[in-house]
């Protein structure tokens, strides 16, 4: 549990300022997950646990297509952790995910599991630690 990975360039904890930044990198990963696996894959970012609730509003840095209240919250499944956004972004773009991460929601079945308490402590003190080095 408290290897969790961050999800590509969703894993980051940033301000919608910062998360801007990267709009160009977003770009180049337009269109990779197809139409018809999105919405599941979607439905998982949006049930996995909240770890670090953030009072920021998001909006859409790509073409303005969805805002999200609190979506620079930090959620996760055990194994990995995202922008509650990046939901957003793989629904309404089609933007690439690491392949370890597909590979890992579909062997359970695009089913998020429900993280236990002292699961979401330990994700969060390995949170801590990775903005602690500086590595996140």
């Amino acid at each position: 549990m408290t290897n969790v990975a961050p999800l590509g360039i969703f894993g980051r904890i940033a301000s919608q300022s910062a998360f801007l930044e990267h709009a160009d990198e977003l770009r180049q990963k337009v269109d990779v997950i197809l139409k018809k696996e999105r919405r599941k894959i979607a439905q998982y970012l949006r049930s996995g646990t909240p770890i670090i609730a953030l009072m920021g509003f998001s909006e859409d840095v790509l073409g303005n297509k969805f805002s999200r209240s609190g979506g620079t919250a930090i959620m996760s499944d055990g194994r990995f952790f995202w922008r509650l956004d990046t939901a957003d972004y793989v629904e309404h773009y089609g933007i690439e995910l690491p392949e370890e991460f597909i590979s890992h929601g579909d062997s359970g079945q695009w089913v998020a599991p429900v993280l236990s308490r002292e699961e979401v402590a330990a994700v969060d003190r390995h949170l801590v630690e990775l903005r602690r080095i500086g590595t996140l």
